[in-house]
């Protein structure tokens, strides 16, 4: 049987129990688990008793990862694109006749890592699909996907799971449950993402003592520090410690900050710093996290150094 997470259960119930459509977008932060909703989905539909039991000879090839009607359309290295040539062997692939006398099924994740021409040509395979196919699109950021491809597929969203069942799950994750709240706050409410993170709270400490000392320090050195780590995750948390100084700068009050364990910092900046400076260095790193998520070959290093030099210019104007 599949391992359904406990925020999953409410979905699934939900798909399973109306009729498919051809396709589905799975969409919320990172670290919600929708691949492997997705997985399972595909699993339940190819078993021979539609319920992933594990024995029957289609379950025995998931497995093995080697089942004929089941395709999985990925970039072919982190941070590139899902090229049109992908799409167009998948639209082959969707032509086929099952083996097994199911669905055809693609997976097809990140869904926004498809390049302009290949969105076109799956446009073109979703406006006629063939029958007994399902393409599941999951997407961390599905409004990057263009409307015209959105329209066309049933949603799940994961956005919004119950923190009950989430904190529970990941309590019994941790073996230090004073973090369980921290993380969560920290990752969206993704659990997945937030046990990942507990794994990565020294450097996301390294990084804030850098900030400390940024003024003292030379930028392009303390940036070459920050391409050391995980470029995506850095942004993540620079965004979220700017965004917390401008909330405590505005309203002087703590109780809705991300950063909980940092909050005696954070309040020292936000009594120093100008807060219209500290919108444009807020809009810079934005940008910089939005060029590293698009689908863009660009390298981290440039837009690591020019954060960087606009944090010690906005503390030198303290």
């Amino acid at each position: 049987m599949n391992n359904i997470l406990p925020w999953h259960e409410s979905l699934w119930q939900q798909t399973l129990s109306r009729n498919l459509p051809h396709a589905l977008l799975l969409s919320g932060p990172q670290g919600m688990g929708k691949g492997l909703f997705a997985r399972n989905l595909a699993e339940t539909l190819l078993c021979e008793q539609k319920q992933a039991c594990g024995d029957c000879k289609p379950c025995y090839l998931l497995k093995a990862n080697t089942h004929p009607d089941l395709l999985l359309v990925q970039p072919a290295d982190i941070g590139k694109q899902i090229a049109v040539d992908q799409i167009r062997s998948m639209i082959k692939f969707c032509a086929l006749t099952a083996k097994y006398e199911s669905y055809q099924i693609v997976i097809i994740e990140p869904a926004e890592a498809m390049n302009r021409n290949a969105a076109n040509s799956l446009l073109k395979l979703l406006e006629e699909p063939p029958a007994y196919t399902l393409i599941m699109l999951v997407s961390n950021n599905p409004m990057v996907l263009a409307a015209t491809i959105r329209s066309r597929c049933q949603k799940l969203d994961f956005s919004w799971p119950d923190k009950n069942l989430t904190h529970n799950w990941l309590n019994e994750q941790l073996s230090n449950k004073n973090h369980t709240d921290l993380l969560l706050n920290l990752s969206s409410q993704a659990p997945l993402a937030a046990k990942d993170l507990a794994d990565s709270m020294s450097k996301r400490q390294e990084l804030f003592d850098s900030l400390m000392t940024l003024s003292t320090n030379d930028p392009v050195k303390i940036a070459a520090n920050w391409a050391k780590m995980e470029v995506v995750s850095v942004l993540k948390w620079l965004l979220s410690w700017t965004a917390d100084v401008i909330r405590y700068s505005a309203t002087g009050q703590t109780q809705h900050l991300v950063n909980q364990d940092q909050l005696g910092s954070l309040q020292n900046f936000a009594n120093h710093l100008n807060l219209q400076r500290l919108f444009k260095v807020l809009d810079l790193q934005q940008e910089a996290y939005q060029l590293l998520t698009g689908n863009t070959n660009i390298k981290p290093q440039g837009l690591l150094e020019t954060i960087a030099i606009a944090w010690v210019d906005l503390k030198r104007r303290i």
